[in-house]
């Protein structure tokens, strides 16, 4: 097995010990042990997605060559730690992973029919979604064990099917129809408990991130963005939502794991981005940013991925939106464009919301996207995780000349606090 990087082979995770068997740089055993039960054999197996929380769990999606029943390039998964019912289990003096070849994931079982033709269509018959007698399905977002977005074309119209686990199902279908009755939020048209599936209406437009990438395309002003945030319905926000700074003990402990260089550095950008203190809650969509919004002319036409929604800390979906964004500046092939926006939303979000604590925000956002590039294997993740921890490092120098700033009469909202 090819890794991408050598420090990925290195990683090591005493109370996991099964992070060695599944990153060292081989086919893992406990693939080649569960899989040779099915009569298949891995030939190749490359890791694709890692999700790590060390001590706790890890989750390894791999692209695989397999011999036998299942012959051709697979995805395969591997789960040690937490894994749920329905994986094929090894076990060893040391480690227990469980094993699965996608689609067959047993904590998404709508996964299977939502990606096999024939069950396709009877199931959407069931649904009374229409559709014609070939329906083509296309996996557009998986995280193993959590959720998977499949879109069905084919018919007069795409739909999309969102897998979860099938007791989170009926909540995220009343989410949808509570939020659809006054914002731009695909309507469920229909669900399927058992299964765990939620089928969904497309939206007209494109993603804000793809209208970013098209200089001709008009970009939704901030106040359109407030309007949409300032719609989010308390009464149907029923559950608490974590901020980053909640998350920020866990999110440092793996970045620490992952570039130990970097452990003073880290602890110096956490202890001063602080604890979570506010206590108000506000309702948020809880995990904004420029792939979560469709724009069409300069308008919002959709806002997806609600299943995130509830209530949490006013300016946390700000913070989010301009974290993104301050990251996705330095991947866009429109770099200028991206800062420009990224600087209208922070001049009028300055005016709103207090400038330091939205940068304080923005920079625990920017460090929990940090390990992006190790889950997702880039070859030189490393240095990419570092890039990331400079950049959540320079908004929060820009929180302190906010600070500064703030405290010198007539200084202007927006003007010499830091940007983009």
């Amino acid at each position: 097995m090819a890794v991408s990087n050598p420090r990925t082979a290195r990683l090591r995770d005493p109370a996991l010990p099964a992070v060695e068997d599944l990153l060292d740089g081989v086919v893992p055993a406990s693939l080649q042990v569960a899989l040779a039960a099915q009569g298949i054999r891995v030939l190749r197996a490359e890791a694709v997605q890692v999700t790590w929380w060390p001590g706790e769990s890890i989750t390894v999606r791999y692209d695989a060559d397999l011999t036998g029943s299942l012959e051709g390039s697979r995805q395969v998964v591997a789960v040690s730690g937490r894994i749920p019912g329905g994986a094929t289990i090894v076990e060893t003096d040391v480690a227990r992973v469980g094993v699965w070849v996608v689609p067959h994931d047993p904590a998404l079982p709508g996964l299977a029919a939502a990606t096999d033709e024939p069950t396709l269509r009877r199931l959407l018959d069931d649904l009374g979604v229409p559709s014609n007698d070939q329906p083509v399905p296309r996996l557009r977002a998986y995280r193993p064990g959590r959720r998977a977005v499949v879109e069905v074309s084919g018919g007069a119209s795409s739909v999309f099917l969102k897998l979860v686990p099938p007791g989170e199902v009926r909540a995220l279908h009343q989410t949808h129809g509570a939020l659809a009755e006054d914002l731009p939020v695909p309507r469920s048209l229909g669900y399927d408990e058992g299964l765990g599936l939620l089928a969904m209406q497309a939206l007209p437009g494109v993603t804000l991130r793809r209208a970013l990438e098209i200089p001709t395309e008009p970009l939704p002003a901030p106040g359109l963005i407030d309007r949409l945030l300032d719609s989010l319905p308390a009464a149907a926000a029923t559950s608490p939502t974590r901020s980053a700074a909640d998350r920020l003990e866990r999110i440092t402990r793996l970045l620490r794991r992952l570039v130990p260089e970097e452990e003073g550095s880290l602890e110096e950008l956490a202890n001063a981005i602080g604890p979570e203190l506010d206590a108000r809650s506000v309702p948020v969509h809880g995990d904004l940013y420029e792939g979560q919004i469709l724009v069409m002319s300069g308008t919002v036409s959709g806002l997806l991925d609600v299943e995130t929604f509830g209530m949490g800390r006013a300016g946390e979906d700000q913070a989010a939106m301009i974290g993104h964004l301050s990251l996705w500046q330095q991947i866009s092939a429109q770099p200028e464009r991206t800062r420009r926006l990224g600087n209208r939303f922070l001049a009028a979000w300055d005016r709103r919301l207090d400038p330091v604590d939205l940068r304080r925000r923005a920079a625990a956002v920017i460090l929990s996207l940090a390990t992006g590039p190790f889950r997702v294997q880039r070859p030189a993740w490393p240095e990419e995780t570092k890039r990331r921890i400079r950049l959540a490092e320079s908004w929060m120098a820009s929180a302190r000349l906010a600070g500064e700033r703030s405290l010198t009469a007539g200084s202007s909202p927006s003007h010499g606090r830091g940007g983009f």
